[in-house]
């Protein structure tokens, strides 16, 4: 059975909430991180100086992590033990005196990236019995993500998470400086032995985006709000590799579906933070005639999708389901399971076999990405077609171009 990469979803009329709705059979579900953190966390305000980990424990019992190792820090991630995703126990360990503190280079509240990062943490706490803290900065001052990354790494914590091309120079100046503690770096890699870290396929989620942006920009009859023009767009954060990524897989699904090359619109905020230029620059491409917004800008992407419901138009989010914010008009998601890929290495950690010094990539079959779909608005032929895209990727049928293989 096809590792599935598309999953539909609809919404309860009576809760407002979002459930699974297995009702295509190559989906392989893949679990979103948006809901509500459980367990017991500490957070600290923006700006604030990092706080000692809560003594409050959320539960009991087990091991503490391994010595960093001494592997070359460029060990490719295909070892044995540097599969993601893989079960490293049958039961879930426990331990009270683990202690995790994850520094996040902006504040939570974005409904995406950062948000999911913390719900994977949060869901380790419930599961694993863990101490956590959350240390959150001002978004657009790196002098306070360098300081609360160094507050946390004086041996005090057993796992120090952070994350983003952002703060690729602050963890390698810190990690350097204390060798005897362990990181995780998402969505980015440091290579140092003591790092793990760990990047996603998001070219593949966004092929399929791409794909269903084509769809929806031609079809007038099942969209409604599509003038049938064949004009799309996508606002990212920065013009850097790892958003260029998306750009890269969501320009192939378009084509592959008869978008033209000059039918595309990117534009760039300049930042992951500024939702209302991310709202001008989505506007301004509904106005060109584009019918659908892809959002790969963070945060910042919140802008995109109040401007897809004010233009009347269609978008779609990013990172987490955002299907939910506004109705008929965000018709899907491509999701970055940041939080699953965080709760399986503080899982491998509190187990002592985590790879640190090495890049792990979350993808397809590890449910690293994936696109979800709003079933209310977006047809059950497009979501066959969207299937059949998904199977094309997951075989190696269709190779999805890369940034960074560029």
């Amino acid at each position: 059975m096809p590792y599935g990469l598309v999953t539909t979803v609809e919404r309860s009329e009576m809760t407002n909430s979002w459930f699974t709705k297995t009702r295509v059979p190559a989906i392989l579900v893949a679990a979103t991180l948006l809901s509500a953190a459980c367990g017991s966390g500490a957070t600290t305000a923006p700006g604030s100086a990092a706080a000692p980990a809560s003594s409050a424990p959320a539960s009991a019992a087990a091991s503490a992590v391994a010595p960093a190792s001494s592997a070359p820090a460029s060990a490719a991630a295909s070892a044995a033990s540097a599969v993601p995703g893989a079960s490293t126990s049958a039961a879930n360990p426990h331990d009270q005196n683990f202690k995790v503190a994850l520094v996040i280079p902006g504040t939570l509240g974005d409904k995406g990236f950062f948000d999911s990062a913390n719900a994977g943490v949060m869901r380790a706490a419930q599961d694993f019995g863990i101490q956590t803290k959350v240390l959150q900065a001002s978004p657009t001052d790196p002098s306070q993500w360098l300081q609360n990354l160094q507050s946390v790494s004086d041996g005090s914590y057993n796992l120090v998470i952070t994350g983003s091309t952002q703060q690729h120079d602050n963890l390698t100046q810190v990690a350097k400086q204390h060798p005897n503690q362990h990181y995780i770096q998402f969505d980015d890699q440091v290579a140092l032995a003591n790092v793990l870290s760990i990047e996603y396929k998001q070219n593949d989620g966004s092929y399929l985006a791409g794909v269903l942006a084509g769809i929806v920009a031609t079809d007038k009859t099942d969209f409604k709000l599509s003038s049938g023009g064949g004009k799309i767009g996508l606002v990212g954060g920065m013009n850097i590799p790892v958003i260029n990524d998306f750009v890269d897989g969501y320009k192939q699904g378009a084509e592959s579906v008869g978008i033209k090359p000059s039918n595309i619109l990117v534009s760039y905020i300049g930042n992951f933070n500024d939702a209302n230029k991310a709202y001008n620059l989505t506007q301004a491409m509904y106005d060109q005639g584009a019918d659908i917004v892809f959002a790969v800008a963070g945060g910042a992407g919140l802008g995109v999708l109040k401007a897809s419901s004010q233009a009347n138009k269609y978008s779609i989010g990013v990172d987490s389901n955002q299907n939910n914010l506004y109705p008929g008009h965000v018709l899907a998601s491509m999701v970055k399971e940041v939080g699953n890929s965080l709760y399986d290495q503080i899982k491998a950690a509190i187990l002592g076999n985590a790879p640190w010094g090495t890049l792990l990539h979350y993808g397809l079959p590890q449910k690293g990405v994936g696109l979800i779909i709003d079933t209310q608005d977006v047809p059950q032929s497009v979501v066959d077609k969207l299937n059949a895209a998904e199977q094309d990727v997951a075989s190696g049928k269709v190779t999805v171009q890369s940034a960074f293989s560029q």
